[in-house]
């Protein structure tokens, strides 16, 4: 028997067993690198977990920090609204009002009759805007505006609309936010496509779920004698499995809030305004 030749196979084999082995270790290490994966994109990432979203802008946007409180109503704020019977309550920070002749407003409130009386018959309702239809509560809820973008998830800056069988307007709260404090001037912050990253990698998307809407504006968590701050931050409306959550981002320092404990809703109940699309 030739034992050289043997031998020689058996360090050839051993060689290709080797190169083999090697081979898988490598393939295996590149594939839980996070470095490799990081290399994916977002759009890559989201993709491959069939979620789902808006075009969204991938330009920095501004804005400030500031303090703000629930004013109070004077007499004379609501003296010249018509057409309707008006009650001041909780210290004069609350209007109560029950309208003589309902008003048509539609699930969105878009209904130029409604527009009209939101413009001449309300209290500074120009300065609100539509952010949700609540179907079966049978409600409208409009945020007050401060520096051009909304107050979001806030009682104290809000108009809730009661409707009818029929969408018209019945009754309405109001509540008003006071001239607001700059705490810090405006600076630039994360763009909307940054700030959905944030949420990815915070956990916050589920597979299979769809982005419906990304809303930049304020919101607080923070109380001060002198009022309460208010942050910019990114607001995504997610739905998954029927569901509807809202998450939150800090646009300064991309800190994560989810608010599903705050509001859920189910798919059914609730249109969002055309504003609420990412811009």
């Amino acid at each position: 028997m030739d034992w050289r030749k043997t031998q020689l196979i058996f360090i050839v084999t051993l060689l290709i067993l080797n190169i083999f082995l090697t081979v898988i270790f490598f393939t295996k290490q590149l594939s839980d690198d996070p470095d490799t994966l990081g290399n994916e994109t977002l759009e890559e990432r989201l993709k491959a977990d069939n979620i789902t979203h808006p075009e969204l802008s991938s330009k920095p946007t501004s804005g400030a920090i500031f303090t703000t409180e629930r004013a109070a109503f004077t007499p004379k704020d609501v003296s010249d609204l018509t057409g309707q019977s008006l009650t001041l309550k909780d210290n004069n920070k609350q209007i109560f009002s029950v309208l003589q002749s309902p008003v048509k407003a539609g699930k969105k409130g878009n209904n130029p009759e409604f527009q009209k009386f939101l413009e001449t018959e309300v209290y500074r309702g120009e300065t609100y805007e539509f952010w949700d239809y609540d179907k079966e509560a049978q409600t409208l809820t409009f945020n007050q505006l401060i520096n051009n973008n909304m107050v979001l998830f806030d009682e104290a800056g809000q108009i809730t609309f009661y409707l009818d069988e029929d969408d018209r307007v019945v009754s309405y709260e109001q509540t008003w936010m006071s001239k607001q404090d700059d705490l810090k001037e405006k600076t630039n912050l994360m763009s909307a496509t940054d700030a959905l990253e944030a949420v990815y990698q915070h956990g916050e998307l589920k597979q299979d779920s769809d982005v419906v809407s990304a809303t930049f504006g304020y919101y607080t968590t923070v109380q001060l004698p002198s009022g309460n701050v208010y942050f910019p931050v990114w607001c995504f409306e997610v739905k998954h499995s029927g569901k509807t959550n809202y998450v939150l981002v800090n646009a300064k320092d991309e800190q994560v809030i989810n608010q599903s404990e705050n509001k859920t809703t189910t798919e059914q109940g609730a249109e969002l305004s055309s504003r609420q699309k990412t811009k």
